[in-house]
């Protein structure tokens, strides 16, 4: 999945856009790869990191936003509080206080970025970086100045 995104700073007067390939990692790992021109080995080794690490930002997360994942699905009208806590478990944890297996609908989202506007608009200063691929030397980052 391709995906552009702006984020802009209005204190300094910046703004970034950023472009890139989206992964979304999934309770068996990638859901699409791009890394077919590996070896099943190293597949094999970046699918067991990609699991480890979405059971890893699963933990990290807050209690409340672990609940959320526990919620009616979204966009069902909102009753009351209490009717939403309804076998919601408290903090995303069992009786014993362990925090629940990944749900399957929380997803890892990767980004690959492959070019990087920045724009620094009181000093009239933009700057571009992209991520070429050649055969022969693989993936390569070109930085140039541009006019704004």
């Amino acid at each position: 999945m391709l995906i552009s995104n702006t984020l802009r700073f209005p204190k300094s007067n910046e703004q970034y856009r950023v472009r890139g390939r989206l992964q979304f990692i999934g309770s068996n790992g990638p859901m699409y790869s791009y890394t077919d021109n590996v070896d099943k080995d190293t597949n094999d080794k970046l699918n067991n990191y990609f699991i480890s690490e979405r059971k890893q930002q699963w933990g990290n997360l807050s209690a409340m936003a672990r609940e959320q994942f526990y919620w009616q699905e979204p966009g069902v009208n909102f009753v009351s509080t209490s009717e939403q806590a309804k076998d919601v478990p408290s903090g995303g944890r069992d009786d014993d206080g362990k925090v629940l297996p990944v749900p399957d609908t929380f997803l890892l989202l990767l980004l690959y970025p492959t070019n990087i506007d920045y724009l620094k608009l009181g000093e009239n200063v933009r700057l571009v970086d992209e991520c070429n691929y050649d055969s022969t030397s693989g993936y390569n980052w070109e930085s140039k100045r541009v006019n704004p």
